[in-house]
């Protein structure tokens, strides 16, 4: 009997991996990198960025609105850092397809949430992928079809 295989899956699930390395790490240069405060903190587009506030009758000043988005952006950039190594544990334990389901189905649940359906590629893969383990299961050996006994 042939050994099976779970390619499939494999496959799936690393190319959702991929992606949300690009994107974690994406988010991980902005969020963590020097050039991005400078930005928030020159002068021309604090200006405006409080015009822009004062436009829409924000009861929020822009330094707390930048404040805010600063520590969101980090925030999330953490969510899918730990999303990321959760994915590629399940993906390297892909051989117990029940504890590697349930993870591969708590990286689609939190991508889906944390994104609002912007990542769609890689959330809809994992959720492939969990299923997938969830309703492949490996094939039975048949006793009687391993073992010859010959009683003459």
């Amino acid at each position: 009997m042939k050994p099976f295989k779970r390619t499939t899956e494999k496959i799936l699930a690393w190319i959702a991996n991929v992606l949300l390395l690009i994107i974690t790490g994406g988010l991980s240069y902005v969020s963590f990198i020097s050039s991005t405060k400078d930005i928030l903190k020159n002068p021309e587009f604090l200006k405006a960025f409080e015009a822009s506030l004062a436009q829409q009758n924000a009861s929020i000043s822009a330094d707390k609105a930048l404040e805010l988005g600063v520590v969101t952006f980090k925030i999330y950039t953490v969510i899918y850092i730990v999303l990321l190594i959760l994915a590629l544990i399940a993906t390297f334990i892909i051989k117990k397809r029940i504890v590697a389901g349930i993870f591969f189905l708590l990286v689609a649940i939190g991508v889906g949430v944390t994104s609002v359906g912007f990542f769609f590629p890689i959330y809809i893969l994992h959720f492939i992928v969990a299923i997938m383990l969830f309703v492949r299961k490996e094939p039975e050996d048949d006793i009687n079809q391993n073992e010859t006994v010959s009683y003459l």
